[in-house]
């Protein structure tokens, strides 16, 4: 979390209200992440404390305490490059969007892995990226490299805390539907950093991210569109659970 922290407080925007929201961390890393805080060249800062309930509940409480009009979501592990919000927030005022959606890069161990540019999803319309983020063995994006803004937020609701996995894919989808102009920033505006997980761990995981995209697919389609979903993430989920078993597959 202190490179997170680190990685907003050295943006090239200034005018920045930074909502951290810590759901368990240990002391010692809440004294590193404080020390931080001390050279954050003025942006206000207001740290919360809650017991952990997971990333949803988290995530909800940062929105509740935000004055800003607009928002971004960023998780302890990952990174933000220093023009982040200024150029997301300054493609928003040129369309008067209310959504932007970003490219951003993937990393594992300090190590460029991919990068996932927003202008290789054909038609970005709403069933177009709706169906990307379904269907695509690798998400086409993220859904932390969105910006928002509060009138969107409050059309579209808070994350799902009854999600136990796929919350973001639900909570981007709810701001895709909702959203009366999308803009897109076909520059990386977020680092994504993967790590290795035990494979019991990734198996687990792999076994809600399916069940829960079930929910998803069940919430946002009907009719044969619907049973077209289900089967492919039913089909997705299985293959990726295999290569699980004999992968290497980080997060």
């Amino acid at each position: 979390m202190p490179r997170a922290v680190e990685s907003v407080a050295f943006q090239d925007y200034e005018n920045i209200e930074l909502i951290i929201v810590d759901d368990g961390s240990d002391s010692e890393q809440l004294i590193v992440i404080n020390e931080q805080l001390s050279v954050n060249r003025g942006v206000d800062v207001k740290f919360l404390r809650i017991d952990h309930a997971g990333k949803p509940v988290a995530v909800n409480r940062g929105f509740k305490e935000a004055t800003g009009d607009y928002l971004i979501i960023l998780d302890a592990d990952d990174l933000l490059p220093a023009n982040s919000i200024s150029i997301r927030l300054k493609a928003l005022e040129a369309d008067d969007a209310d959504l932007c959606l970003g490219s951003f890069l993937t990393m594992y161990r300090g190590r460029t892995k991919g990068y996932r540019g927003i202008s290789k999803i054909s038609g970005k319309k709403y069933y177009a990226l709706s169906r990307a983020l379904l269907t695509r063995v690798v998400s086409p994006f993220h859904q932390n490299a969105m910006m928002f803004s509060r009138q969107l937020l409050n059309r579209a609701g808070q994350m799902d805390p009854r999600m136990i996995r796929g919350q973001d894919k639900d909570f981007a989808l709810r701001l895709l539907q909702k959203s009366h102009k999308t803009t897109f920033v076909d520059e990386t505006v977020y680092f994504y950093n993967r790590y290795h997980r035990p494979r019991k761990v990734r198996l687990y995981n792999r076994f809600l991210g399916t069940k829960f995209l079930v929910v998803i697919a069940c919430r946002y389609f009907k009719g044969f569109n619907r049973l077209i979903y289900l089967a492919w993430i039913a089909f997705i989920g299985s293959a990726k659970m295999v290569y699980d078993v004999f992968g290497v597959y980080k997060k």
